[in-house]
């Protein structure tokens, strides 16, 4: 076996060896040997194949799949108390329950070791609120969202499905995006909440144009006149950054951290425009509008009725 030997070794150098030769209880030539061999030795070729695409597909399943277990601890649905934490193998074995799945084919989902089906997807959809088309394309948002426009909102508030609901609107309260309006639909037997929202049609404030306060009026007396039998809480929502980047947060959380009591104080905003008072001048130079409100009866009929 060839030998090397070397002269006058830095002094700094030489201290250095010998303190990791002690750190690894080795001799100085074998901590030397093995330094070399490690900078030296030729890196072994990759002999691997390349993975499939369904590989592929199934790993980045996997990940979203993992995305979205932490997400929904880290938002308080799935632990309320302990949020900073990534899922681990107590969460995959109670939330298996919940999908009628085994524990052992949920963490082979998440480990990209087994296929996601359509029927999966959806029960991951149906029971955390998820966007089912995200999980299995990675397109969209995490969370499923409802946006609404001058019109759409029967199909929210009145679904076919004739299910006993409750609603909680949530008004925006600060910052750049101040008067946008959050509803949160949930079914009462199942606790499953939709997320709703409104972005362009009005908003909850001062300022708005005669088109966002046509819309504005048309929404209120559809609530007034078409929903007056649905149980509904108003709020006022205080996002953490009031200047957040909009769809990087919407979408992209459980409704449950909407309804964190940190981010939302009890508001009487609807109650006030029903009764003709303006909540914060949004009805300034509008005020024949808020009066057709608080004139129409609760479950009467408007004059132009909104779908």
């Amino acid at each position: 076996m060839a030998k090397i030997q070397a002269r006058n070794v830095d002094d700094a150098l030489y201290q250095r060896i010998e303190a990791s030769a002690m750190r690894h209880e080795r001799s100085l030539e074998g901590e030397i040997r093995i330094a070399l061999r490690e900078y030296y030795a030729p890196k072994e070729a990759d002999d691997a194949p390349p993975c499939s695409l369904r590989e592929q597909w199934q790993q980045q399943t996997g990940h979203r799949l993992q995305w979205l277990f932490d997400r929904l601890i880290a938002d308080g649905y799935l632990d309320k108390w302990k949020r900073e934490r990534p899922a681990g193998i107590a969460d995959f074995v109670r939330v298996s329950r919940q999908l009628h799945a085994s524990p052992g084919q949920l963490m082979d989902l998440i480990e990209g070791r087994r296929e996601m089906t359509h029927g999966m997807a959806d029960e991951l959809a149906k029971q955390f609120s998820a966007n089912s088309d995200w999980l299995l394309t990675g397109e969209a948002s995490p969370f499923s969202v409802t946006r609404m426009g001058s019109s759409g909102y029967s199909e929210f508030f009145l679904p076919a499905d004739k299910g006993e609901y409750t609603f909680e609107l949530l008004r925006i309260k600060q910052g750049r995006h101040e008067g946008t309006l959050i509803i949160l639909r949930t079914r009462t037997d199942t606790g499953q909440t939709a997320f709703g929202i409104v972005t362009e049609a009005f908003y909850l404030r001062s300022g708005m144009g005669g088109g966002g306060h046509a819309h504005l009026k048309a929404f209120l007396l559809f609530l007034k006149t078409k929903c007056a039998h649905l149980p509904m809480n108003t709020f006022d929502f205080t996002p953490p950054e009031p200047d957040f980047d909009f769809w990087s947060v919407i979408g992209h959380h459980h409704p449950v951290w909407f309804q964190d009591a940190d981010l939302r104080s009890t508001a009487r905003w609807l109650q006030q425009v029903f009764n003709g008072d303006d909540p914060g001048d949004w009805f300034e130079g509008w005020s024949s509008d808020l009066n057709d409100i608080a004139g129409t009866p609760f479950g009467g009929s408007a004059e132009h009725d909104v779908e």
